[in-house]
């Protein structure tokens, strides 16, 4: 098993490369994926399915759509793989894809004057885009973020006091980030290292020390509905290992 996701980890790795026009895996912190920020992307979105009549979805219907707006401000869909979520929720997950066709203002990141491409994901909840739509509407301001079992500080120590030894034992130097999601039923799932680092092993070590925490958290809620939440944990690999 561990084999297995070494192997999907390493694939979604290089496809992130991929001609690596430079792809960033996460807007730099105080940036947003479209002018005017949030408030201004969630109205276009409400103004978009209103003028064009669409009808509404199940009040139970969420989706979260992973997509990579390029450094000329066009914008891409990442594939979903997760066939089961699409099909539970497959008018919203139809409404989102119409919205990202078609919606303009895509804002590109930007790192020292450079515009360069970045990944990114929304939360798309027809019912709040439109019956129940509100001036101001942010879809962040609805969520209850993804809690460890103990607690997310006792994550912090676990984490640290699992992963000291193979930090030491594979003498890697240097910022590195963990990214993995918590998915609606709190398991941790789509675990990947970026930069990619290429040694097998060290790899397949990382996972197997990952594994140890995988205790079922309480997973992120949007006005009481479980959704996946994202959760990136930018580390410092050093014979100390810093968390930044």
């Amino acid at each position: 098993m561990i084999k297995k996701i070494f192997i999907l980890i390493f694939i979604i790795s290089i496809k992130l490369l991929y001609s690596q026009n430079e792809v960033l895996d996460e807007y730099p912190k105080n940036e947003y994926f479209y002018e005017g920020g949030a408030v201004n992307f969630y109205k276009e979105i409400h103004d978009y399915l209103e003028n064009n009549k669409f009808s509404e979805c199940d009040v139970k219907e969420i989706y979260q759509p992973r997509i990579i707006v390029t450094k000329d401000a066009g914008v891409k869909l990442v594939q979903d793989d997760d066939t089961e979520n699409i099909k539970n929720n497959k008018c919203a997950y139809d409404l989102a894809k119409e919205v990202v066709k078609n919606l303009k203002h895509w804002k590109p990141a930007e790192v020292k004057g450079r515009k360069i491409g970045a990944l990114t994901e929304f939360i798309f909840y027809p019912k709040d885009l439109m019956s129940n739509y509100r001036e101001n509407y942010k879809a962040d301001n609805f969520v209850t973020h993804a809690q460890y079992p103990d607690g997310n500080k006792v994550f912090s120590k676990e984490f640290h006091d699992n992963f000291m030894v193979l930090f030491e034992d594979y003498h890697i130097n240097g910022d590195i980030n963990l990214e993995f999601y918590i998915d609606k039923n709190g398991h941790i799932v789509n675990p990947r290292i970026y930069p990619v680092i290429f040694d097998r092993k060290f790899n397949i070590d990382f996972l197997r020390t990952l594994s140890r925490l995988k205790k079922t958290w309480k997973p992120a809620l949007y006005s009481n509905i479980p959704i996946k939440e994202r959760i990136g944990m930018p580390l410092n690999f050093s014979i100390t290992f810093l968390q930044r």
